[in-house]
């Protein structure tokens, strides 16, 4: 009889023949589209945001949504707020749980404003309220300022979701640095409040390394497509300025790090394309997050690039795909 390995993957999403035709041409497309982009940190993160909130980049500039409500939870600092952005579906009267977001952007860029449409669909994928929150951005706030942001969120929703918004906080989660952002939260309410129970984390393509695993190093296309080293390298020194290797190795840092034995883990949904530099992050995250008893689902997406679910999902068969898995994800583990 032949051996079987203990841990298992699915190979056949990594071969050049689970490539969606396209799913090829776009990459193709984005890589051609950016090309002539400047980074972030040439242009100063300012000036940059301001030309992705006005379309001056290569990138379509993001859509605000007219139903979006706001509101603003108060923070650890006396007098400084913590802008929020709502999402609710459109099925408002069957909501079962309140959903934390922690949107991408490096730490650097984006806001709890620009990931309309998703958090749109996410909330009627699964009759959930959305909850976007504007955390501080690097580099005129490094870490732990980020972070402290999303830990007080967490912790007012958590008192007051049920009053407000007729459900309780149940979910976490976030793409790329959200997605990061969303674990560092998690161990944060696992550690602090040990009697609170999350359902789910929601964790696309996150970072959970910033001394950054070996795709980062390993990965290469003929053009940037999304994200690449350099960029990451750029995000990293703007967030955690002037701390050498071993600190950012730190589990307050980098969740990769974090010791999750003992720990009530919830269960997690990892997802994240083979065209991404930070694919480490989430096959290596879901295999311990499993190792220390959690419920670990990865779902990996053949060629779809770092931020693939942020595409129109009309425009990507990955997007659409991913939302319906999220949608899944979260119906099935909401505490009634």
């Amino acid at each position: 009889m032949p051996l079987h390995s203990d841990l298992t993957i699915d190979a056949s999403k990594f071969k050049p023949d689970a490539v969606r035709e396209p799913t090829r041409q776009m990459n193709e497309a984005l890589m051609q589209l950016t090309k002539g982009d400047p980074g972030w940190w040439e242009t100063g993160p300012v000036k940059y945001r301001e030309m992705r909130r006005t379309g001056k980049t290569a990138l379509p500039k993001p859509v605000f949504l007219e139903s979006a409500e706001t509101f603003s939870v108060s923070s650890r600092d006396e007098g400084r707020d913590i802008p929020c952005r709502v999402m609710k579906p459109d099925r408002e009267g069957q909501v079962k749980a309140v959903y934390m977001h922690l949107h991408a952007g490096g730490w650097t860029l984006m806001g709890e404003d620009t990931q309309d449409p998703l958090l749109k669909a996410i909330a009627n994928e699964a009759n959930v309220v959305v909850i976007s929150i504007g955390y501080r951005l690097a580099p005129e706030h490094p870490f732990p300022e980020g972070p402290e942001d999303c830990f007080d969120a967490a912790e007012w929703l958590i008192e007051h979701s049920e009053s407000k918004f007729g459900a309780s906080l149940q979910f976490l989660g976030g793409e790329s640095a959200g997605g990061h952002l969303a674990m560092l939260t998690a161990l944060y309410l696992l550690k602090q409040k040990p009697s609170f129970n999350l359902s789910g984390l929601v964790l696309n393509f996150g970072a959970f390394d910033l001394s950054f695993l070996p795709q980062v190093q390993h990965y290469k296309t003929p053009h940037v497509l999304i994200l690449d080293r350099e960029t990451l390298v750029h995000f990293g020194d703007a967030t955690c300025p002037g701390l050498s290797v071993d600190q950012r190795r730190d589990p307050s840092i980098s969740p990769f790090y974090e010791d999750l034995r003992g720990l009530k883990l919830p269960p997690a949904l990892f997802t994240c394309g083979t065209e991404d530099c930070l694919l480490d992050d989430s096959v290596m995250m879901a295999t311990k997050w499993q190792m220390s008893g959690g419920e670990g689902i990865l779902k990996i997406f053949p060629a779809a690039p770092h931020g693939f679910i942020l595409f129109p999902p009309d425009a990507s068969e990955s997007a659409k795909e991913g939302l319906a898995i999220v949608g899944e994800f979260l119906r099935g583990r909401i505490r009634e």
